[in-house]
């Protein structure tokens, strides 16, 4: 079963077969195996599985006939899967009035929600499904990952990324860049934000990514990416349209440490492409090099923190000098990453970090040690490399 080599929740098999009386919520980018893990855990002759990601908009009757046909199943193993849930409008009070009904009269069923949407699944958790719920966070494919299944080198992932199924045309690149723009990056841009988010500027939304996919792991601010785009807008628009990016797991920005908190929400943003396949094809053919490098170090520590709420990916720069990542923990930072990717930047020392309200461990990651980095799948497993 390949999704039990994911870095998924360790608890992962345990909430599934004993959930407390909680909805099971799994929560992630496309194609990264939710609905294979929630296929694999659910027994066929108790189980009814539905998705709601149809040409058709979807409606609230579909979750309540196929809640109906799943208590009408002698078991109280009785299981309901309903994928993509956040398609169907008012899924949230739906779910919420069902579940409590089977909670009134004593009806046991295993009830797990899908979603590729982390706005739209945490607003309705949130408005509607409070105290009823827990969360199991799928992020992106590592390296050590599609190394364990694929048995692929880390020029392989640079170019490919984590997307299962792309390592189908690792050989074909006109198919693997059909397959990344059509299966991924459209259904996501089209349906997964254009069709369920308010977005008034379609076209700015779809440049911001396009543009931002051409500079991994560089630190641009929005006015400045703004100049680039056409068509009108303004920052306040590049943001909230980053932030739909993001959602949507197909981007992150990164802010600039400070000890003052006020200070990092203010920071030009750092762009870093959680997934290397996003990275823009132009800008991956020249391998695991550079900013390309860079960045496939900043996913990695992104995908190994994502669902935490008490760690933070930062990074840090004053005048001419530069660190690439920093770990906070509630703000403290607690690991420097300077990452010796080839391109020219000056690394201050421990002193001078200190100075900054940096007093934290500091490592050095080249084309030497990066393996060895990529294979630590936890924050705890970052740590203990960056202590050795």
């Amino acid at each position: 079963m390949i999704f039990m080599d994911r870095i998924l929740p360790i608890s992962l098999k345990k909430q599934w077969n004993n959930p407390k009386g909680l909805i099971q919520v799994f929560t992630g980018p496309r194609q990264v195996g939710k609905t294979t893990a929630a296929i694999t855990l659910m027994d066929d002759d108790i189980s009814i599985y539905i998705s709601a990601d149809t040409p058709l908009p979807p409606t609230a009757d579909l979750i309540e006939t196929h809640w109906k046909k799943a208590r009408q199943i002698n078991s109280p193993e009785r299981t309901l899967i309903l994928d993509e849930i956040q398609k169907i409008p008012r899924w949230s009070e739906i779910v919420k009035y069902l579940w409590d009904e089977d909670q009134r009269y004593h009806l046991p069923m295993r009830v797990c929600l899908l979603g590729s949407s982390s706005i739209l699944i945490e607003k309705g958790l949130s408005e509607s499904l409070t105290g009823r719920f827990e969360v199991n966070y799928f992020p992106h494919w590592t390296y050590t990952e599609c190394c364990q299944c694929f048995n692929i080198t880390l020029n392989d992932y640079s170019m490919v990324g984590g997307y299962p199924k792309s390592y189908d045309f690792l050989n074909d690149k006109a198919r693997l860049e059909n397959y990344i723009q059509h299966s991924i990056l459209e259904p996501t841009l089209g349906r997964d934000i254009l069709a369920l988010h308010s977005v008034d500027k379609p076209a700015l939304l779809r440049q911001l990514f396009w543009y931002v996919s051409r500079l991994p792991s560089h630190i641009v601010s929005y006015e400045k990416i703004l100049g680039h785009l056409q068509g009108k807008g303004n920052s306040a628009t590049l943001v909230h349209y980053a932030r739909l990016l993001e959602d949507a797991f197909l981007l992150c920005s990164i802010s600039k440490f400070s000890p003052k908190v006020h200070r990092t929400k203010r920071s030009i943003p750092k762009w870093i492409i959680p997934n290397p396949g996003l990275v823009d094809a132009s800008i991956r053919q020249a391998g695991a090099t550079k900013f390309v490098f860079e960045n496939m170090v900043g996913a990695h520590i992104a995908n190994i923190l994502f669902g935490r709420k008490d760690y933070e990916l930062q990074y840090w720069r004053e005048d001419k000098w530069e660190v690439d990542f920093i770990i906070t923990h509630y703000n403290e930072p607690v690991l420097a990453i300077e990452v010796k990717s080839g391109r020219n930047k000056k690394m201050p020392n421990v002193g001078m970090l200190g100075k900054k309200g940096l007093s934290c461990p500091i490592i050095l990651i080249t084309q030497d040690n990066v393996e060895s980095f990529l294979h630590a799948m936890s924050i705890d497993d970052i740590l203990l490399f960056a202590s050795e």
